[in-house]
């Protein structure tokens, strides 16, 4: 076989290479050869040609002009060396911000570009001044010098723009980056709440048949089986949570009374785990302890109240939920919630949940506290991050501490609503 020129147009190796580092910079090696470092370009080589000629152009009308004096020389070259500052400024910027070519040219139009509004103004002010009688002639010099202004606005105004459009692109790749993640949750999401599920309940119609037919010595690995299957299945129902806690809509509104919700909380677990003994203390003085409603708050809490139950270290475990009211000042740990809006709240609600297990490890309370991908290690760090998840949709904040007579103290700190 042969090179693109051959039959068969098969190309070298070398030639390949060659092309993928032309098609990487996005231009050909030789358009852009100018001599000069990396970052340079053909079209900043002719924006400083450009600038050379003006600024070069100008000093000299400012040294042969008429009736020249020391003092308008040196004025008359502020403007060529405050061009050759900006057009320095723009190199050093170019070179500091690696800024990718397709930006050049627009930069270096704007150095052009600059000029004319300053040129233009120039001539209408001294002929106008011509015209009143405040000026005999027309000066060539300082039509220069404003030219030369020109390039330092163009200059501003380019590497303005520059940044503008960088930075509008680069928000419009995180929000596809953004709504490209979103639909990839949402796909997991109902495959673990739909087809998980289903082949959930199949296994475990085969588990019951299991039992019947089988024989006692498989029971103890049947045993096993459903508690993974269980494990599976609060995988998918913290999903659904996790799900609608960050991308659901208009998820927060109204108010909650936290005293009711912990109540409710309390005769749920006390249901489904009855050796367990979960006690509802207040210290509410209006009797409501009202905070950013959110449909999600009381599975927040169950979820801080079943790992505190089902984490016990003993069969009969103790579990105290206290509901309270308490100035911020008084908040000094730094996590202070906030009001829908962004606003510090005056008073926060607090959900105080005491248990007398073996307390925290250090990952899952990180999770709860600031979130993670250590979450995903377990079920019950999953439905942790979910915690830590709604708490925040509400504007409120999560502490763990140690409890001093053994155990952990989780506390869910909400902004008072209505506290005036």
């Amino acid at each position: 076989m042969t090179d693109a020129g051959r039959p068969g147009g098969e190309r070298s190796h070398g030639d390949r290479d060659t092309t993928a580092a032309e098609a990487t910079d996005g231009r050909s090696i030789e358009d852009d050869d100018t001599g000069g470092p990396p970052w340079f370009s053909r079209a900043l080589a002719a924006s400083g040609a450009f600038t050379g000629a003006l600024v070069v152009g100008t000093a000299g009308l400012v040294f042969t002009s008429a009736g020249r004096s020391p003092g308008s020389v040196v004025l008359g070259l502020v403007g060529p060396l405050c061009a050759v500052w900006a057009y320095g400024v723009v190199l050093a910027w170019v070179a500091r911000t690696d800024l990718p070519r397709e930006h050049h040219a627009r930069l270096a139009g704007w150095l052009v570009v600059g000029v004319i509004p300053l040129v233009v103004g120039a001539v209408v002010m001294q002929a106008y001044s011509a015209a009143v009688g405040a000026l005999d002639s027309f000066s060539p010099a300082a039509a220069g010098g404003w030219a030369c202004g020109g390039v330092v606005f163009g200059a501003a105004v380019g590497i303005v723009d520059v940044r503008v459009r960088m930075r509008t692109a680069e928000a419009e790749e995180a929000t596809a980056r953004y709504e490209q993640l979103v639909e990839v949750l949402t796909v997991l999401n109902r495959v673990l709440r739909h087809d998980v599920r289903n082949d959930l309940t199949v296994i475990a119609g085969y588990l019951d048949h299991a039992r019947r037919e089988g024989d006692d010595d498989i029971v103890e690995y049947l045993d096993g089986i459903e508690a993974r299957t269980d494990r599976i299945e609060r995988l998918s129902d913290h999903a659904r949570l996790a799900e609608n806690a960050v991308l659901g809509d208009d998820a927060v509104e109204g108010t909650t009374d936290l005293t009711l919700v912990a109540e409710r909380v309390a005769g749920t677990i006390a249901r489904d785990f009855p050796a367990a003994s979960v006690s509802v203390h207040t210290e509410v003085e209006d009797a409501e302890a009202l905070v950013p409603g959110h449909d999600l708050l009381e599975s927040a809490l169950h979820n801080v109240v079943e790992n505190a139950v089902e984490h016990a270290d003993n069969e009969a475990p103790t579990v105290d939920v206290t509901v309270r009211v308490r100035p911020a000042g008084a908040v000094c740990d730094g996590a202070r919630p906030r009001l829908p809006g962004g606003a510090a709240a005056d008073s926060v609600v607090e959900v105080v949940v005491a248990d007398d297990g073996p307390g925290f490890p250090d990952r899952e309370r990180t999770v709860l506290e600031e979130g993670g991908e250590d979450a995903l290690e377990s079920s019950s760090g999953m439905g942790l991050w979910v915690v830590h998840w709604i708490v925040d949709a509400v504007g409120g904040a999560t502490v763990v501490e140690d409890r001093d007579s053994g155990g952990s103290v989780v506390i869910l700190r909400f902004p008072l609503v209505g506290d005036e």
